[in-house]
């Protein structure tokens, strides 16, 4: 074995630590291009189980999309508050209107047990590969939102390597651990990470910046905003 193919094993191993890789059913596909992937995935932490299925309407989840925020961190400063002013969307309005669609459809065939998954690709100037991906359940009246990456090159030495690692299948693989926070707007829909664990009793993700929990009926608690509907039992 190469030193480059044991940097590479490394690198993913470390990375399956941080996203809390582990063996389980087959993800099943609900939407798969070169450019955008939609899995529904068991979740290992899923314990008593997500509020699934659950239905939102593809112009809410886009309302969500538009939503969440990031801001540029780096390692050592990479732990103060959230700012507003020097964050930009995550997802462009092109995403967002592919993924909305897909995501609404993945949570409604979702089971308690599972996350829904996706996985953007999009291109810079140079026509490098840019990723965002990450993962989206419902947890009672909170939607929890994993960036793991958001507009990250998956090229040169972001990872404590020097190889172009293939996360298709790893959603929830971070691959530049300290390039940005995950916030999201309107604050006052926003749910401080800590409060919605302990509500929800879900365990705590290995970094808090990139988990971002909105409240469902404060988002959409305005007349003129489409409601949230939980399915029919």
């Amino acid at each position: 074995m190469t030193w480059t193919d044991l940097a590479k094993t490394a690198g993913v191993l470390i990375g399956c630590v941080l996203a809390g890789c582990t063996t389980g059913p087959l993800p099943i596909v609900i939407y798969d291009s070169e450019q955008q992937t939609v899995w529904i995935q068991f979740d290992p932490h899923a314990g008593s189980g997500h509020s699934h299925p659950f239905s939102l309407a593809p112009e809410q989840i886009a309302t969500l999309l538009n939503g969440v925020r990031i801001r540029g961190r780096d390692v050592v400063g990479g732990f103060g508050l959230f700012s507003e002013k020097n964050s930009h969307p995550a997802f462009s309005l092109p995403q967002t209107a592919a993924l909305a669609p897909y995501l609404s459809q993945a949570l409604k065939k979702a089971s308690s047990q599972d996350m829904v998954t996706f996985y953007l690709v999009a291109y810079d100037l140079n026509r490098s590969p840019l990723v965002t991906s990450g993962g989206v359940f419902v947890r009672n009246d909170h939607l929890y939102m994993i960036l793991a990456n958001a507009r990250t090159s998956p090229s040169g030495n972001q990872y404590e390597t020097v190889y172009e690692p293939d996360t298709k299948d790893q959603p929830l693989l971070p691959i530049a651990r300290f390039k940005f926070v995950a916030g999201f707007s309107p604050r006052e829909a926003w749910i401080a990470t800590k409060e919605a664990l302990k509500a929800d009793g879900y365990p705590d993700y290995v970094d808090d910046s990139k988990l971002v929990v909105i409240s469902l009926s404060r988002l959409f608690a305005q007349g003129d905003q489409p409601r949230v509907t939980s399915p029919t039992k």
